[in-house]
């Protein structure tokens, strides 16, 4: 199962995914309610059954409790540890907006007809300056692309908190008015057995669901702690951050900025 990714959706507000998690905890209030409802009626009902069909109902309502036990298992760790994709959306807007936007401005002043190194200066400094510029140039353009990637995948894992908690919403809905009929059926009397074994069918479905949300919840984190780990390997590399550090020139000509000392390095104003 994929989580369903809205596409090019604006950030979801503090409120509004709130009031999805407090949709979700209403609807596990009602399947409680519900269930116990459905409970009551299936033991008043194998009281008045004949014999075989009260033998009948109670390996089905013991499999049913089982079930019901697993399912709040399940939800409470969900619920638990709901967590919160308004920050996680809008860490991923500022790396953009306020790092990695800023820092491509730089990039583009970064070449010799932006910076004017050769208008006014000359000489083995400036020369020496000006070859400098390709690779800090990469390395600010490096930022860049960390910070994009940065965006890409807290972006995902937003909106996958999103959608996990949008797919539980769906699910315990649909469960909610299906335990509503068995409970009806469940009052008739002889529609108990089969209730307490629809609503076994539906409780267990309804695992299976919240198992599938989290499992492919956890495996798009996994697939972004991948992108964020060739992000860590790119920092560490050679290029463009040689040995792990921002580039810097290693060439002497730089060492003496004097203008007019005699020893060849001096920067000369042109004429």
């Amino acid at each position: 199962m994929t989580l369903p990714l809205p596409v090019g959706a604006s950030p979801i507000g503090p409120q509004e995914f709130q009031d999805m998690v407090n949709r979700v905890e209403r609807y596990i209030g009602q399947v409680e309610k519900n269930m116990q409802r459905l409970f009551d009626n299936c033991n008043r009902a194998a009281v008045v059954l004949p014999a075989f069909l009260a033998d009948d109902l109670r390996p089905r309502l013991e499999r049913l409790r089982d079930l019901t036990r697993r399912l709040f298992f399940e939800l409470t760790k969900v619920v638990a540890n709901p967590g919160w994709p308004p920050g996680v959306l809008s860490a991923a807007e500022d790396w953009t907006t306020r790092v990695g936007g800023p820092v491509s401005g730089l990039a583009t002043r970064l070449t010799p007809d932006q910076m004017k190194l050769d208008n006014k200066w000359e000489g083995a400094a400036a020369e020496a300056y000006a070859e400098t510029l390709p690779t800090q140039k990469a390395a600010i353009e490096g930022i860049k692309q960390l910070t994009d990637v940065l965006d890409t995948n807290l972006t995902k894992i937003g909106w996958g908190i999103v959608a996990m908690w949008a797919g539980l919403a769906v699910g315990l809905a649909a469960f909610v008015a299906e335990l509503i009929v068995e409970v009806g059926a469940a009052a008739t009397v002889v529609g108990a057995p089969p209730a307490a074994a629809g609503a076994g069918v539906s409780t267990a479905k309804v695992i299976g669901l919240v198992g599938t949300l989290v499992v492919a919840f956890l495996t798009y984190v996994g697939l972004t702690v991948d992108a964020l780990s060739g992000m860590r390997q790119k920092l560490a590399g050679h290029e463009p951050y040689p040995g792990g550090s921002w580039p810097r020139s290693t060439t002497t000509d730089l060492e003496d900025g004097s203008l007019r000392d005699g020893d060849g390095t001096d920067w000369r104003m042109k004429y």
